[in-house]
């Protein structure tokens, strides 16, 4: 057993509380050896809520975060990810409002999987760093192209969806205001990824990147590998991110990432929840992705369907 506390940090509303408490069991479930300590800050959560989670474990502390504290960020608009809300904003406070004696914690996106031991995190130096990282690509080109949009000095870009963190640093080269000015600035309006955009141009050269089993994104894999991946259990990554808007946990998102998600669901005192529909959140390019996948499963009524529903909300 390893007695070292590994702090681990989530933001969140109401609209992702479940996703994180199924988060939360998945790496319970896969560290029965491991002292790990959970912090949850939330905003716009009921006590009904809040009372689901502290019932998973009692190694979760959670921390009300005002509605003040998120306000600054209500004019920053992004046509490309409106399926990211402003709890995300949240982290960049996160080490001044831990308590003091937390020196590292990781902070996790509510979209993501454990699968396996995460002691190695341990292991990981960051004394002379802000926080580790993972390459949000896993082609060089994709890389450099978002380095090079950010005119970042490194030619490196990482995804923000897992961060090991040094709170003293993080706070001693100020990362909070500094990712705050870049985000608030009217001329950075056009970031893709706000915050994500914003850590990468204040951390460049304060971020050591490690393995990217600590932060494997679902959309690296093409539909073949998203059914056979999670059968190899040897080289699964430590933590699945699933990124993007189709979410595993709506319930027209078939297969075994979906199954192994409502798995870990059953240990939540969300088990009886029903999972929702994508339907009401559906994008223009949500009905061409449906056509693409229709027709690949030879479902041609349905493939015209969404395809019809493409060039019609297309031309609109």
């Amino acid at each position: 057993m390893n007695n070292s506390i590994i702090n681990i940090v989530y933001c969140t509303d109401s609209n992702y509380l479940e996703h994180v408490g199924v988060s939360i069991t998945s790496i319970i479930l896969n560290n029965k050896s491991n002292n790990i300590h959970f912090h949850i800050f939330l905003y716009d959560v009921s006590d009904e809520e809040k009372n689901k989670l502290k019932e998973i474990n009692s190694a979760i502390t959670l921390y009300s975060i005002p509605i003040d504290e998120l306000n600054k960020y209500i004019e920053i608009k992004n046509e490309k990810v409106k399926h990211i809300n402003r709890s995300m904003y949240i982290r960049l406070s996160v080490p001044r409002l831990l308590p003091d004696y937390i020196d590292k914690f990781i902070y996790l996106d509510a979209d993501i999987l454990c699968f396996g031991d995460i002691s190695p995190v341990l292991n990981i130096n960051i004394d002379s760093v802000v926080c580790a990282v993972t390459a949000d690509s896993l082609n060089d080109d994709n890389l450099l192209a978002n380095a090079n949009r950010l005119s970042l000095g490194n030619k490196k870009y990482f995804n923000s969806g897992f961060l090991y963190i040094n709170t003293q640093n993080w706070k001693k080269f100020d990362i909070e205001n500094k990712a705050n000015q870049t985000l608030l600035s009217p001329e950075n309006y056009n970031l893709i990824y706000p915050d994500q955009d914003a850590l990468n141009i204040v951390l460049q050269e304060r971020v050591v990147f490690v393995d990217v089993k600590w932060n494997y994104l679902f959309t690296w894999m093409n539909e073949k590998e998203k059914e056979s991946f999670f059968h190899h259990k040897k080289s699964l990554p430590y933590f699945v991110h699933f990124t993007g808007p189709r979410k595993i946990w709506y319930q027209e998102h078939t297969g075994i990432a979906q199954n192994i998600y409502c798995f870990y669901k059953h240990f939540t005192p969300w088990a009886n929840c029903n999972l929702k529909s994508y339907k009401p959140k559906m994008r223009v390019n949500d009905y061409r992705i449906y056509a693409k996948s229709s027709f690949k499963e030879k479902k041609f009524i349905n493939g015209m369907k969404y395809y019809t529903l493409y060039l019609i909300y297309k031309l609109r």
